[in-house]
């Protein structure tokens, strides 16, 4: 009996164990299935509460108060772009496990999600642009007596002779504010900068923090009028007061100097190429020696290129690669793929360090070798 009883402690503990201190990498591959089984969950209990859901329930709502919004309150009506943007990021993620080529994701479903994304994001602002635009008007209101709770180009325009209500002093309707959108695009910068360089960092670090400062200053300008209310007539109904337009170009700029910076240095490097290509014979600028290598070298100095974007070995016999990650911090590898293939994977490893790569022996032909974290960076192999 107390061997037996040992036995189902020493059970449980395990049990306990493998809760406590779970193996991690055995978990990963199941995540997707907890995602699906935690939403399926969510959706049946939302549908649940649908069904369960009875009539509408006005039994404590007392009978003098008709179902009328006051004068001078809109209600907004409903809108699908929330749903659309996430749309977007799923196609995004789902590209992410379809990727090939050397490209780690699949351009298609990443290109889509993008159009997705904008898509939404541009048609949420732009509809709570409108509908707050349009809450001036008396028959968006419901102040004629009927409950007209339109939206969208559906709503009646005000024409040049009528006569805008506000709504009462004490009550102000915010306006749309762009800020709570640029924000997330300074993280999506970061996020591109953990691949691409330092550059897409630091102006993905900059336009969040002008983001956030757009965005307290529109929401401290909101928080001062409420105390007026619509006596005097409030700031943010300026166009130019509700979008702050000194802040956008300097936001704008930045993207575009992150952006530029990154990709500069792979359109430069292409130039001379192109050049040498059509100059004939070879120029100052030479490539490496035709002559078989069996121990060459390449470094690795930034994220988008090598320092060597061609190589010579011998086919069929060893080779020893040494490679240089001069990079602190940023790992790098080089992985050897003939088409889609790969002939050879390096270990990934953090600068600054020099590894040697010991390469099977390589048929004759021609190779592309790359890093697998930096796709931008390519060079050509050949095996002669």
């Amino acid at each position: 009996m107390e061997e037996g009883s040992t036995d189902l402690w020493t059970q449980f503990l395990e049990l306990v164990l493998k809760v406590i201190a779970p193996v991690w990498n055995d978990l990963i591959p199941l995540l997707p299935f907890a995602m699906l089984g935690l939403f399926l969950l969510v959706l049946g209990l939302i549908a649940r509460s649908w069904m369960r859901a009875g009539r509408k329930n006005r039994s404590r709502i007392p009978p003098r108060l008709t179902p009328l919004p006051p004068e001078g309150v809109h209600l907004p009506g409903p809108s699908p772009w929330p749903f659309i943007a996430p749309i977007g990021v799923a196609l995004i993620l789902v590209s992410l496990v379809f990727g090939d080529g050397g490209v780690p994701v699949s351009l298609p479903l990443f290109g889509a999600g993008m159009a997705f994304i904008v898509a939404g994001l541009a048609g949420w602002y732009l509809d709570a642009g409108r509908e707050w635009r349009r809450a001036e008007s008396p028959a968006g209101h419901g102040g004629d007596g009927t409950l007209a709770l339109e939206r969208g180009a559906t709503m009646p325009a005000l024409t040049a002779g009528a006569i805008t209500r506000e709504p009462p002093p004490g009550v102000h309707l915010p306006g749309p504010s762009p800020w709570p959108f640029f924000g997330p695009i300074g993280l999506f910068f970061v996020f591109m900068g953990l691949i691409f360089g330092p550059a897409l960092i630091i102006g993905g670090i900059l336009m969040a923090i002008i983001a956030v400062i757009g965005w307290l200053r529109d929401a401290g300008s909101e928080y001062r009028q409420v105390e007026a209310g619509h006596l005097p007539e409030p700031r943010s109904r300026d166009a130019e007061e509700a979008f702050p337009k000194r802040l956008v170009p300097v936001y704008g700029a930045i993207a575009f100097l992150a952006i530029a910076v990154t990709l500069l240095p792979v359109l430069f490097a292409a130039l001379p190429s192109n050049a040498g290509g059509a100059g004939g014979s070879g120029g100052s600028g030479g490539p490496p020696p035709e002559s078989p290598d069996p121990a060459p070298m390449i470094a690795a100095e930034s994220v988008t290129s090598f320092t060597v974007s061609r190589l010579v070995v011998p086919a069929d016999s060893p080779i020893q690669l040494s490679f240089d990650n001069r990079q602190s911090g940023v790992p790098h590898n080089v992985s050897i793929l003939q088409g889609s293939t790969a002939a050879f994977t390096g270990d990934v490893f953090p600068g600054p360090e020099m590894r040697i790569y010991e390469v099977p022996p390589l048929a004759a032909g021609e190779y592309t070798f790359v890093c697998s974290v930096h796709p931008p960076m390519t060079g050509t192999l050949v095996a002669r």
